[in-house]
């Protein structure tokens, strides 16, 4: 069992069923409520695409999109979205499985694209039934093979969210089970494990990747923020990417085993103002990358230094905040300087199929080209780019923690170290690795560029 510190929030100890299931309300909200994205503008790739020398891994969403818009020469995996594990050991959705699955890998295997049949649980109760059940565990990993085999995939994504802790060494027997019955399999992880319910050190030797839904640090029932962050502080809490990474290396995860999952939407919230951070009055709505890019050509662009987010304003009382090319670019690139096994996406088609997008994927996932070498910056660098916020420290945290009436700043308790490596600076109000300058100077350079055009 992990003995990483629990956290304090306004005099209360936080447990976090929210953080828990933050990934199932995107599933579920996108589902009901599919984001609207911005016509295709896919051209066909070049027809002498290498392969990526990462995981680009990519959950394809059926509302999102038409499998054949994928850039599937960058993409080394898809996992089509989804089928449903039921109570008694079966799982439901098969029909549109056997018609995806088999299309998928028909327009993967030119390019060497592997395939996996996504698996979802968001009920406890149907998880407890199966997965501490060894005649209901065990049907089920046979019926997902035999769905694997029928149509020549290659493996299974388990996709369960909001497990109890007391599921933690069951879901890894299901996973080790399920190995030796396909070529490869995934499990998605929640950026913040608040139930313990996942054995990183575990998962990182029987499944073939841990794909961290690293999204979600701001949901549709809290304040607007940043979606995924890639550092916190000031005034923002430190929950982010860069912790998260480095809270499951501690917990014993390979960074060779972990995939970094970053969103291809962002999020909507009715505010009180333009206020940063603001206040909602509602629950935000899922919006599509390509139409977030979109709404901040009309309204303009903002740009979130602490956590390199951007966002805009659509009235006096709405606040978008959302990724785009550029700040996915800073992440993907501190993901691969950090060594992790790749990166992926939630969810494939979000992007409208944008060439630049994918060129740019491609450009960070096969090393730093010729006419850029690799700068890893300095202490001084990252301070300066990460730390002028301008805002107070008596923020609340982020959301994946339940609303509280009101937030002490002295009933916060001090966040756990981050260990990139043997220094760390503190900026902004958080604890930034010096690793971090690495994606710092590339924001550096891009800026130094755009003077210089």
């Amino acid at each position: 069992m992990s003995t990483r510190p629990l956290h304090l929030y306004a005099g209360c100890l936080v447990v976090g069923a929210i953080g828990s299931v933050a990934h199932a309300s995107v599933h579920q909200d996108h589902a009901a409520h599919p984001p609207e994205v911005s016509a295709s503008v896919r051209l066909p790739a070049p027809p002498d695409v290498a392969p990526p020398e990462r995981w680009v891994y990519g959950y394809y969403a059926p509302w999102a999109g038409e499998l054949v818009d994928l850039d599937w020469p960058r993409l080394s995996h898809v996992a089509v979205f989804s089928v449903d594990m039921n109570a008694d050991g079966t799982f439901s959705g098969g029909d549109t499985w056997n018609r995806l699955g088999a299309e998928a890998v028909a327009l993967g295997a030119p390019h060497g694209t592997r395939v996996h049949l996504t698996l979802t649980c968001f009920d406890d109760d149907v998880m407890t039934a199966v997965l501490t059940n060894t005649s209901r565990r065990s049907s089920l990993v046979e019926a997902l093979g035999d769905a694997v085999d029928s149509v020549g995939a290659h493996g299974v994504s388990v996709d369960c969210e909001g497990v109890p802790g007391a599921l933690r060494d069951p879901l890894t027997d299901f996973v080790v089970e399920l190995q030796e019955r396909v070529d490869e399999v995934t499990i998605a992880t929640p950026a913040i494990d608040w139930s313990d319910a996942f054995d990183k050190a575990a998962l990182s030797i029987h499944a073939d990747a841990i794909f961290i839904m690293g999204y979600g640090y701001h949901w549709s029932g809290g304040s607007p923020g940043p979606v995924a962050p890639l550092v916190g502080g000031a005034p923002w809490n430190d929950w982010s990417l860069s912790d998260t990474v480095e809270t499951y290396v501690d917990e014993g995860a390979d960074p060779a085993r972990l995939v970094l999952g970053l969103p291809l939407y962002g999020r909507t919230w009715p505010t009180t103002d333009n206020s940063v951070p603001g206040t909602a009055t509602a629950s935000g709505t899922a919006v599509s990358l390509s139409s977030a890019v979109d709404l901040a050509a009309t309204h303009g662009r903002l740009y979130d230094e602490v956590t390199d987010t951007p966002y805009t304003f659509v009235s006096s009382t709405s606040q978008t905040w959302y990724d785009d090319s550029d700040s996915l670019q800073l992440k993907i690139h501190w993901a691969v300087e950090r060594g992790l096994a790749g990166v992926g996406f939630w969810a494939l088609n979000y992007e409208a199929g944008d060439p630049a997008f994918w060129q740019m994927v491609t450009d960070e996932t096969t090393g730093l080209s010729p006419e850029e070498p690799e700068d890893t910056g300095s202490a001084e660098d990252t301070a300066e780019d990460t730390a002028d916020s301008g805002a107070v420290d008596t923020a609340p945290p982020f959301d994946t923690a339940p609303p509280m009436d009101s937030a002490d700043p002295d009933l916060v308790a001090e966040p756990r170290g981050l260990n990139f490596s043997s220094a760390s600076v503190r900026c902004g109000g958080g604890l930034v690795p010096l690793l971090f300058a690495g994606a710092v100077g590339l924001r550096r350079r891009r800026r130094a560029a755009e003077e210089a055009g």
